[in-house]
Protein backbone atom coordinates (compact mmCIF):
# COMPACT_ATOMS: atom_id res chain seq x y z
CA UNK A 1 0.00 0.00 0.00
CA UNK A 2 2.59 1.99 0.37
CA UNK A 3 3.83 2.41 -2.96
CA UNK A 4 0.84 3.26 -4.22
CA UNK A 5 -0.13 6.19 -2.02
CA UNK A 6 3.52 7.23 -3.19
CA UNK A 7 2.53 7.33 -6.83
CA UNK A 8 -0.63 8.56 -6.13
CA UNK A 9 0.95 11.81 -4.53
CA UNK A 10 3.45 12.24 -7.07
CA UNK A 11 0.70 12.08 -10.03
CA UNK A 12 -1.53 14.22 -7.65
CA UNK A 13 1.39 17.14 -7.93
CA UNK A 14 2.37 16.56 -11.81
CA UNK A 15 -1.74 17.02 -12.70
CA UNK A 16 -1.67 20.45 -10.10
CA UNK A 17 1.50 21.81 -11.91
CA UNK A 18 0.31 20.96 -15.27
CA UNK A 19 -3.27 22.94 -14.19
CA UNK A 20 -1.33 25.49 -12.91
CA UNK A 21 1.12 25.51 -15.87
CA UNK A 22 -2.21 25.66 -18.23
CA UNK A 23 -3.84 28.31 -16.66
CA UNK A 24 -0.84 30.35 -16.64
CA UNK A 25 -0.31 30.25 -20.19
CA UNK A 26 -4.04 30.99 -20.59
CA UNK A 27 -4.29 33.84 -17.93
CA UNK A 28 -3.81 36.55 -20.44
CA UNK A 29 -6.42 34.88 -23.15
CA UNK A 30 -9.27 37.12 -24.20
CA UNK A 31 -7.37 40.28 -22.28
CA UNK A 32 -8.75 43.49 -24.24
CA UNK A 33 -6.14 45.70 -25.28
CA UNK A 34 -6.57 48.77 -26.65
CA UNK A 35 -4.43 50.15 -29.49
CA UNK A 36 -4.59 54.07 -29.41
CA UNK A 37 -2.92 55.81 -33.00
CA UNK A 38 -2.32 59.86 -32.26
CA UNK A 39 -0.39 59.78 -35.59
CA UNK A 40 0.57 60.42 -37.77
CA UNK A 41 -1.26 58.84 -40.17
CA UNK A 42 0.31 56.06 -41.96
CA UNK A 43 -2.56 54.04 -43.60
CA UNK A 44 -3.09 52.03 -40.73
CA UNK A 45 0.51 50.36 -40.75
CA UNK A 46 1.48 51.39 -37.17
CA UNK A 47 -1.85 49.78 -35.67
CA UNK A 48 -1.58 46.51 -37.76
CA UNK A 49 1.77 45.98 -36.54
CA UNK A 50 0.98 46.47 -32.74
CA UNK A 51 -1.91 44.50 -33.40
CA UNK A 52 -0.15 41.68 -34.67
CA UNK A 53 2.34 41.77 -31.98
CA UNK A 54 -0.61 41.79 -29.50
CA UNK A 55 -2.30 39.11 -30.99
CA UNK A 56 0.97 36.81 -30.64
CA UNK A 57 0.88 37.85 -27.07
CA UNK A 58 -1.97 35.96 -26.64
CA UNK A 59 -4.60 38.77 -26.14
CA UNK A 60 -6.88 40.59 -28.20
CA UNK A 61 -6.63 43.88 -29.65
CA UNK A 62 -10.38 46.17 -29.06
CA UNK A 63 -11.70 45.68 -32.17
CA UNK A 64 -15.87 45.35 -32.51
CA UNK A 65 -17.75 47.74 -34.39
CA UNK A 66 -14.81 50.12 -35.82
CA UNK A 67 -14.00 50.64 -32.19
CA UNK A 68 -10.46 50.19 -33.36
CA UNK A 69 -10.91 52.99 -36.31
CA UNK A 70 -12.06 55.26 -33.45
CA UNK A 71 -9.27 54.93 -31.02
CA UNK A 72 -7.11 56.40 -33.79
CA UNK A 73 -9.86 59.43 -34.09
CA UNK A 74 -11.26 58.23 -37.36
CA UNK A 75 -15.06 58.22 -37.15
CA UNK A 76 -16.33 55.70 -40.23
CA UNK A 77 -20.29 56.54 -41.24
CA UNK A 78 -22.96 53.50 -41.30
CA UNK A 79 -22.97 54.56 -45.02
CA UNK A 80 -19.26 53.91 -45.94
CA UNK A 81 -19.59 50.24 -44.81
CA UNK A 82 -22.60 49.62 -46.82
CA UNK A 83 -20.85 51.48 -50.33
CA UNK A 84 -18.01 49.07 -49.28
CA UNK A 85 -20.28 46.14 -49.52
CA UNK A 86 -22.31 47.08 -52.74
CA UNK A 87 -19.23 47.47 -54.73
CA UNK A 88 -17.41 44.29 -53.65
CA UNK A 89 -20.78 42.83 -54.40
CA UNK A 90 -21.05 44.92 -57.86
CA UNK A 91 -17.34 43.21 -58.49
CA UNK A 92 -18.08 39.87 -57.49
CA UNK A 93 -21.47 39.43 -59.96
CA UNK A 94 -19.52 41.38 -62.83
CA UNK A 95 -17.17 38.58 -62.63
CA UNK A 96 -19.64 36.38 -62.51
CA UNK A 97 -21.43 37.86 -65.39
CA UNK A 98 -24.20 39.08 -63.74
CA UNK A 99 -25.17 42.31 -65.19
CA UNK A 100 -28.40 42.59 -63.81
CA UNK A 101 -26.85 41.98 -59.79
CA UNK A 102 -23.76 43.50 -60.47
CA UNK A 103 -25.96 47.00 -61.72
CA UNK A 104 -28.07 46.32 -59.15
CA UNK A 105 -25.20 46.80 -56.29
CA UNK A 106 -23.71 49.34 -58.13
CA UNK A 107 -26.57 51.78 -58.20
CA UNK A 108 -27.56 51.49 -54.50
CA UNK A 109 -23.82 52.23 -54.27
CA UNK A 110 -24.14 55.37 -56.54
CA UNK A 111 -26.99 56.57 -54.50
CA UNK A 112 -25.54 56.75 -51.52
CA UNK A 113 -23.13 58.16 -52.42
CA UNK A 114 -24.80 61.00 -53.87
CA UNK A 115 -26.22 61.34 -50.15
CA UNK A 116 -22.36 61.82 -48.58
CA UNK A 117 -21.81 64.27 -51.66
CA UNK A 118 -24.89 66.27 -50.50
CA UNK A 119 -23.47 66.56 -47.21
CA UNK A 120 -20.41 67.50 -48.65
CA UNK A 121 -18.29 64.53 -47.79
CA UNK A 122 -15.68 62.99 -50.27
CA UNK A 123 -17.02 60.32 -52.97
CA UNK A 124 -13.84 59.07 -54.94
CA UNK A 125 -16.15 55.84 -55.54
CA UNK A 126 -18.54 57.45 -57.28
CA UNK A 127 -16.77 56.84 -60.93
CA UNK A 128 -15.44 53.04 -60.06
CA UNK A 129 -19.48 52.50 -59.40
CA UNK A 130 -20.51 54.18 -62.80
CA UNK A 131 -18.00 51.94 -64.39
CA UNK A 132 -19.90 48.83 -63.24
CA UNK A 133 -23.12 50.60 -64.86
CA UNK A 134 -21.53 51.33 -68.46
CA UNK A 135 -19.90 48.24 -68.94
CA UNK A 136 -22.57 46.24 -67.75
CA UNK A 137 -24.93 48.30 -70.43
CA UNK A 138 -22.65 48.00 -73.16
CA UNK A 139 -22.32 44.47 -72.90
CA UNK A 140 -26.27 44.36 -72.75
CA UNK A 141 -26.69 46.47 -75.61
CA UNK A 142 -28.61 49.37 -73.24
CA UNK A 143 -27.48 52.50 -75.25
CA UNK A 144 -29.71 54.65 -73.25
CA UNK A 145 -28.16 53.58 -69.66
CA UNK A 146 -25.00 53.68 -71.49
CA UNK A 147 -25.15 57.43 -72.45
CA UNK A 148 -26.01 58.26 -68.91
CA UNK A 149 -23.68 56.51 -67.90
CA UNK A 150 -20.65 57.80 -69.92
CA UNK A 151 -21.89 61.20 -69.31
CA UNK A 152 -21.85 60.76 -65.65
CA UNK A 153 -18.31 59.41 -65.93
CA UNK A 154 -16.70 62.53 -67.61
CA UNK A 155 -18.02 65.09 -65.79
CA UNK A 156 -16.46 63.29 -62.79
CA UNK A 157 -12.83 63.33 -64.55
CA UNK A 158 -13.40 59.65 -65.85
CA UNK A 159 -12.33 56.13 -64.63
CA UNK A 160 -9.71 54.37 -64.95
CA UNK A 161 -12.13 51.01 -64.98
CA UNK A 162 -13.17 51.81 -68.23
CA UNK A 163 -11.35 51.13 -71.52
CA UNK A 164 -11.13 54.66 -73.58
CA UNK A 165 -13.02 52.52 -76.47
CA UNK A 166 -15.86 51.76 -74.43
CA UNK A 167 -16.10 55.32 -73.56
CA UNK A 168 -15.92 56.76 -77.10
CA UNK A 169 -18.83 54.63 -78.20
CA UNK A 170 -21.23 56.76 -76.27
CA UNK A 171 -20.62 60.18 -76.61
CA UNK A 172 -22.32 63.02 -75.17
CA UNK A 173 -25.89 63.93 -76.32
CA UNK A 174 -28.12 66.40 -75.54
CA UNK A 175 -29.96 64.80 -72.43
CA UNK A 176 -33.04 67.50 -72.44
CA UNK A 177 -34.03 67.97 -75.87
CA UNK A 178 -37.24 66.68 -76.65
CA UNK A 179 -38.31 66.23 -73.24
CA UNK A 180 -40.94 66.51 -71.48
CA UNK A 181 -40.80 68.63 -68.26
CA UNK A 182 -42.15 67.72 -65.35
CA UNK A 183 -42.49 69.93 -61.61
CA UNK A 184 -41.99 67.82 -58.72
CA UNK A 185 -42.23 68.95 -54.81
CA UNK A 186 -39.07 67.66 -53.12
CA UNK A 187 -38.98 68.03 -49.33
CA UNK A 188 -37.24 66.25 -46.88
CA UNK A 189 -37.50 64.35 -42.90
CA UNK A 190 -35.09 67.32 -42.19
CA UNK A 191 -36.70 70.84 -43.21
CA UNK A 192 -33.55 72.78 -44.52
CA UNK A 193 -31.29 70.18 -45.41
CA UNK A 194 -29.60 70.59 -48.91
CA UNK A 195 -30.24 69.09 -51.74
CA UNK A 196 -28.86 67.96 -54.77
CA UNK A 197 -29.93 66.66 -58.20
CA UNK A 198 -27.89 64.39 -60.34
CA UNK A 199 -25.16 65.29 -58.61
CA UNK A 200 -25.91 68.93 -58.62
CA UNK A 201 -26.48 71.04 -55.51
CA UNK A 202 -30.42 73.07 -56.38
CA UNK A 203 -30.97 74.81 -52.83
CA UNK A 204 -32.54 73.40 -50.02
CA UNK A 205 -35.71 71.47 -49.20
CA UNK A 206 -38.42 71.87 -49.26
CA UNK A 207 -38.37 72.83 -52.99
CA UNK A 208 -40.04 72.51 -56.56
CA UNK A 209 -38.05 71.32 -58.94
CA UNK A 210 -38.27 71.25 -62.68
CA UNK A 211 -37.19 67.72 -63.65
CA UNK A 212 -36.68 65.72 -67.46
CA UNK A 213 -39.21 62.99 -67.88
CA UNK A 214 -36.11 60.50 -67.03
CA UNK A 215 -34.25 59.08 -64.43
CA UNK A 216 -32.89 61.19 -61.93
CA UNK A 217 -30.87 60.75 -58.64
CA UNK A 218 -31.80 62.87 -55.75
CA UNK A 219 -30.57 63.61 -52.17
CA UNK A 220 -30.52 65.47 -49.20
CA UNK A 221 -28.33 65.78 -46.40
CA UNK A 222 -28.22 67.41 -43.19
CA UNK A 223 -25.10 66.71 -40.53
CA UNK A 224 -24.93 63.16 -40.44
CA UNK A 225 -28.97 62.95 -41.83
CA UNK A 226 -29.08 61.72 -45.18
CA UNK A 227 -30.76 59.84 -47.85
CA UNK A 228 -31.49 59.67 -51.44
CA UNK A 229 -34.21 58.59 -54.01
CA UNK A 230 -34.06 57.50 -57.46
CA UNK A 231 -36.34 57.14 -60.30
CA UNK A 232 -37.94 58.49 -63.49
CA UNK A 233 -40.19 61.49 -63.19
CA UNK A 234 -43.65 61.34 -64.25
CA UNK A 235 -46.48 63.71 -64.22
CA UNK A 236 -48.99 62.09 -62.09
CA UNK A 237 -46.35 61.98 -58.93
CA UNK A 238 -46.33 65.83 -57.75
CA UNK A 239 -44.21 65.20 -54.76
CA UNK A 240 -42.00 62.98 -53.16
CA UNK A 241 -39.81 62.92 -49.64
CA UNK A 242 -36.54 61.75 -49.11
CA UNK A 243 -36.07 59.88 -45.92
CA UNK A 244 -32.76 61.09 -43.99
CA UNK A 245 -31.62 58.25 -41.55
CA UNK A 246 -29.01 59.32 -39.32
CA UNK A 247 -25.50 57.72 -40.69
CA UNK A 248 -22.64 58.44 -38.00
CA UNK A 249 -20.87 55.78 -37.05
CA UNK A 250 -21.76 54.25 -33.60
CA UNK A 251 -18.37 55.22 -32.18
CA UNK A 252 -18.20 58.97 -33.82
CA UNK A 253 -18.26 60.40 -30.09
CA UNK A 254 -15.15 58.55 -29.01
CA UNK A 255 -12.91 59.08 -32.59
CA UNK A 256 -14.11 62.86 -32.27
CA UNK A 257 -12.73 62.43 -28.21
CA UNK A 258 -9.89 61.05 -29.56
CA UNK A 259 -9.25 63.17 -32.41
CA UNK A 260 -9.21 66.11 -29.64
CA UNK A 261 -6.07 64.90 -28.59
CA UNK A 262 -4.46 66.40 -31.37
CA UNK A 263 -1.82 64.01 -31.64
CA UNK A 264 -0.46 64.27 -28.16
CA UNK A 265 -0.51 62.59 -24.95
CA UNK A 266 -3.90 63.11 -23.19
CA UNK A 267 -4.01 63.57 -19.41
CA UNK A 268 -3.81 60.25 -17.52
CA UNK A 269 -7.80 60.68 -16.00
CA UNK A 270 -8.92 61.15 -19.84
CA UNK A 271 -7.08 57.79 -20.83
CA UNK A 272 -8.61 56.23 -18.15
CA UNK A 273 -11.89 57.48 -19.02
CA UNK A 274 -11.28 56.12 -22.61
CA UNK A 275 -10.25 52.72 -21.47
CA UNK A 276 -12.87 52.54 -19.49
CA UNK A 277 -15.14 53.24 -22.37
CA UNK A 278 -13.79 50.65 -24.57
CA UNK A 279 -13.77 48.49 -21.54
CA UNK A 280 -10.22 47.31 -21.61
CA UNK A 281 -7.43 47.24 -18.71
CA UNK A 282 -4.55 48.21 -20.93
CA UNK A 283 -3.64 50.58 -23.75
CA UNK A 284 -0.79 50.41 -26.06
CA UNK A 285 -0.40 54.09 -27.34
CA UNK A 286 1.24 55.33 -30.55
CA UNK A 287 2.52 58.65 -31.06
CA UNK A 288 5.11 58.39 -33.97
CA UNK A 289 7.45 56.10 -34.04
CA UNK A 290 6.71 55.97 -30.26
CA UNK A 291 4.80 53.42 -28.49
CA UNK A 292 3.73 53.75 -24.58
CA UNK A 293 2.37 51.08 -22.17
CA UNK A 294 -0.63 51.74 -19.60
CA UNK A 295 -2.83 50.06 -17.87
CA UNK A 296 -4.27 48.72 -14.54
CA UNK A 297 -5.64 45.78 -12.86
CA UNK A 298 -8.91 47.36 -12.40
CA UNK A 299 -10.65 50.72 -11.73
CA UNK A 300 -10.06 50.82 -7.98
CA UNK A 301 -6.38 51.18 -9.03
CA UNK A 302 -4.94 54.21 -10.66
CA UNK A 303 -3.62 53.87 -14.39
CA UNK A 304 -0.08 54.05 -14.75
CA UNK A 305 2.62 53.33 -16.80
CA UNK A 306 3.87 50.05 -17.03
CA UNK A 307 7.00 48.93 -16.58
CA UNK A 308 8.50 51.96 -16.10
CA UNK A 309 11.03 53.03 -18.66
CA UNK A 310 10.74 49.55 -20.30
CA UNK A 311 7.06 50.56 -20.95
CA UNK A 312 8.13 53.31 -23.69
CA UNK A 313 9.41 51.91 -26.54
CA UNK A 314 10.26 52.25 -30.50
CA UNK A 315 7.45 50.80 -32.61
CA UNK A 316 9.94 48.57 -33.97
CA UNK A 317 9.57 47.14 -30.78
CA UNK A 318 6.25 46.01 -30.58
CA UNK A 319 6.61 42.55 -29.42
CA UNK A 320 8.71 43.44 -26.18
CA UNK A 321 6.17 46.07 -25.21
CA UNK A 322 3.41 43.74 -25.63
CA UNK A 323 5.20 41.20 -23.44
CA UNK A 324 5.28 43.25 -20.94
CA UNK A 325 1.67 44.21 -21.04
CA UNK A 326 1.17 40.39 -20.90
CA UNK A 327 3.20 39.70 -18.03
CA UNK A 328 1.56 42.00 -16.27
CA UNK A 329 -1.91 41.13 -17.13
CA UNK A 330 -0.54 37.38 -15.98
CA UNK A 331 0.56 39.01 -12.69
CA UNK A 332 -2.73 40.84 -12.24
CA UNK A 333 -4.72 37.67 -12.74
CA UNK A 334 -2.61 35.40 -10.95
CA UNK A 335 -3.23 37.54 -7.38
CA UNK A 336 0.85 37.77 -7.49
CA UNK A 337 2.51 41.09 -6.34
CA UNK A 338 2.21 43.23 -9.26
CA UNK A 339 6.36 44.79 -9.70
CA UNK A 340 4.46 48.45 -10.89
CA UNK A 341 2.93 48.87 -7.54
CA UNK A 342 5.11 50.67 -4.69
CA UNK A 343 6.17 47.70 -1.78
CA UNK A 344 4.03 48.75 1.25
CA UNK A 345 6.32 50.39 4.29
CA UNK A 346 5.58 51.35 7.35
CA UNK A 347 4.08 54.91 8.35
CA UNK A 348 6.63 56.97 10.36
CA UNK A 349 3.19 58.07 12.74
CA UNK A 350 3.06 54.43 13.03
CA UNK A 351 6.08 53.62 14.26
CA UNK A 352 6.07 55.94 17.12
CA UNK A 353 3.03 54.46 17.69
CA UNK A 354 4.20 51.25 18.06
CA UNK A 355 7.23 52.14 19.61
CA UNK A 356 5.17 53.96 22.71
CA UNK A 357 2.94 50.73 23.19
CA UNK A 358 -0.09 51.74 21.29
CA UNK A 359 -0.42 50.53 17.89
CA UNK A 360 -1.55 46.65 18.14
CA UNK A 361 1.53 44.26 17.72
CA UNK A 362 1.54 41.61 14.99
CA UNK A 363 1.50 38.58 15.86
CA UNK A 364 4.80 36.66 16.61
CA UNK A 365 6.26 34.29 14.28
CA UNK A 366 5.45 31.06 16.76
CA UNK A 367 1.84 32.19 16.03
CA UNK A 368 2.03 30.82 12.59
CA UNK A 369 4.37 28.17 13.32
CA UNK A 370 1.59 26.71 15.67
CA UNK A 371 -0.96 26.87 12.95
CA UNK A 372 1.38 25.88 10.22
CA UNK A 373 2.14 22.99 12.65
CA UNK A 374 -1.41 21.93 13.40
CA UNK A 375 -2.66 21.92 10.00
CA UNK A 376 0.69 19.65 9.06
CA UNK A 377 -0.49 17.39 11.96
CA UNK A 378 -4.18 16.86 10.73
CA UNK A 379 -3.14 16.29 7.41
CA UNK A 380 -0.63 13.84 8.38
CA UNK A 381 -3.70 11.79 10.42
CA UNK A 382 -6.00 11.46 7.69
CA UNK A 383 -3.44 10.42 5.49
CA UNK A 384 -2.54 7.80 7.86
CA UNK A 385 -6.57 7.01 8.01
CA UNK A 386 -6.96 7.09 4.77
CA UNK A 387 -3.93 4.74 4.63
CA UNK A 388 -5.04 2.33 7.20
CA UNK A 389 -8.78 2.34 6.09
CA UNK A 390 -8.24 1.92 2.17
CA UNK A 391 -11.75 3.22 1.84
CA UNK A 392 -10.85 4.99 -1.74
CA UNK A 393 -8.65 3.48 -4.06
CA UNK A 394 -7.48 5.52 -6.90
CA UNK A 395 -5.15 2.94 -9.47
CA UNK A 396 -2.28 4.48 -12.17
CA UNK A 397 -1.55 2.14 -14.79
CA UNK A 398 1.58 2.78 -16.83
CA UNK A 399 2.60 1.19 -19.82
Amino acid sequence: MGAQQVLRTVAACALIAGVAEARHRGSVAHERVAIIDLGPGDDGKARSKIGAAVVAAGMEPVLDDGIDDALAGISRDRDELAIAGELAQAKQAYGDLDCKAATASARQAIGELAARQAAGLPVPELPHAWAYVLLCADRDGETGAALIAAARIRALGGSTDVPATVLAKYPDVDAVADRDIVEVEVTAEVPGAALWVDFQPVGTAPQKLQLTASEHVIAAASGSRRGFITGTAVRKQKQVTIKMPDRAGANAALAARVAGWHGKMPPVAELASVLAEVHARVAIVRHGDVIEVWGHAGLAEPLRHLGGDDGVRALADSDRATALAADRVKTWNDRAPDPDQPLLVEDPKERARRRAGKADEPAKWWVYAAIIGAAAIGGTVLYLHDTASDTQRVELHYP
